[in-house]
C-alpha cells in the first residue's frame, strides 16, 4: 500500500474494526458528518460514532478488511473494501448464527485540514442479511 495512504488503512483497520477511540479522534473532525445508503445523514461527536461502530463490532466480530483499491485527489479519497466477520446476533432481527459473513462496499472521505469531515458509505447490506438467512434462495 502507498505510504500516503496508511491512514486509510487506520480507518479501517483500527478505528472501524477495533473502535479505536485514539485513532478516530487523530484522523477525524469532530463532529463527523456521516452518510448512509438511501440518503440517511448524521452529524456525529466521535462519542455517537465510536458508539455506533462499538455495536456494530458486537455484532460483526473479528472484522478483517481488505483494501481493493484508493483513488484520491486532493482531500478527497475512494476505498473499495471487502471485509468478512462472524455474524453474533442482533442485526436486522436475524437470529445469533455464528456464521462468518462477506462484504463489500464503497467508502467516500472528504477531508478538511487533513481529518475526515465526511464519509460516505455505500455497502452490501442487502447480500449480507441474504447470506444470513438465505431469503431469496
Amino acid at each position: 500500500m502507498d505510504a500516503n495512504h496508511g491512514w486509510v488503512e487506520r480507518w479501517f483497520n483500527a478505528v472501524w474494526a477495533k473502535s479505536n477511540e485514539a485513532q478516530l479522534r487523530a484522523l477525524a473532525a469532530e463532529p463527523l458528518q456521516f452518510h448512509l445508503p438511501g440518503g440517511k445523514s448524521y452529524s456525529l461527536s466521535h462519542d455517537d460514532y465510536l458508539s455506533m461502530l462499538s455495536i456494530w463490532n458486537q455484532r460483526f466480530r473479528d472484522a478483517e478488511f481488505q483494501l481493493k483499491d484508493i483513488i484520491q485527489q486532493g482531500e478527497k479519497t475512494v476505498v473499495l473494501y471487502q471485509c468478512s466477520a462472524y455474524y453474533t446476533g442482533g442485526w436486522a432481527r436475524v437470529p445469533k448464527k455464528k456464521q462468518r459473513v462477506h462484504m463489500t462496499g464503497m467508502l467516500y472521505l472528504k477531508q478538511e485540514a487533513g481529518m475526515i469531515s465526511e464519509c460516505w458509505l455505500e455497502d452490501s447490506s442487502f447480500d449480507v442479511y441474504q447470506q444470513l438467512t438465505q431469503y431469496l434462495d
